[in-house]
């Protein structure tokens, strides 16, 4: 089963649409939701590949949609650098239209299909989920998670001993 977009996450990502370089607390005063639910929010959208960079880029492969021409999101460089000159750009409409048809995509109960970060295979139903530190992965399937605990042990145990201080992993 597919990880299905919040209102939450929503406003997120519509705030993140107009200005990719956004802080959390300046996300978090536009939309009314808290600071730290944001960045967990904006976090748990990069683990799952929805995020695919700080601008945002946004992986619509992922959606779960029967009709996979969603949104053409070619030429990301070409817009990126268009947008810096946007005072002198005449093709200023254009990129605003862009935006507003990403942002019109971007709905409540958009489905993101994720794959396992193990096995690398889909993940059907609700994933199994490893936290440590401030990083998720997603799962198919508990072995698959125990295979992924056991193989990085050793890295998951230093990263959270760098991020809190803790050596076990959470279950």
């Amino acid at each position: 089963m597919p990880l299905s977009l919040d209102e939450i996450d929503v406003s997120i990502l519509r705030s993140l649409l107009e200005d990719g370089r956004k802080s959390f607390r300046q996300i978090s005063r536009e939309t009314g939701i808290t600071t730290p639910t944001v960045k967990a929010r904006y976090e748990r959208l990069i683990n799952i590949g929805f995020i695919k960079g700080i601008l945002p880029i946004f992986d619509f492969e992922k959606v779960d949609s029967k009709e996979k021409n969603f949104i053409q999101l070619q030429n990301l460089d070409e817009n990126a650098k268009r947008k810096k000159n946007i005072g002198k750009n005449p093709q200023n409409k254009i990129l605003k239209k862009e935006t507003y048809e990403i942002q019109k995509r971007i709905a409540s109960g958009l489905a993101i299909n994720i794959n396992c970060d193990f096995c690398d295979g889909p993940v059907y139903g609700k994933p199994k989920i490893l936290k440590f530190a401030d990083i998720e992965r997603f799962f198919c399937c508990i072995s698959c998670k125990s295979g992924y605990t056991e193989k990085y042990r050793g890295r998951i145990e230093s990263i959270k001993r760098k991020y809190d201080g803790k050596s076990e992993i959470d279950e």
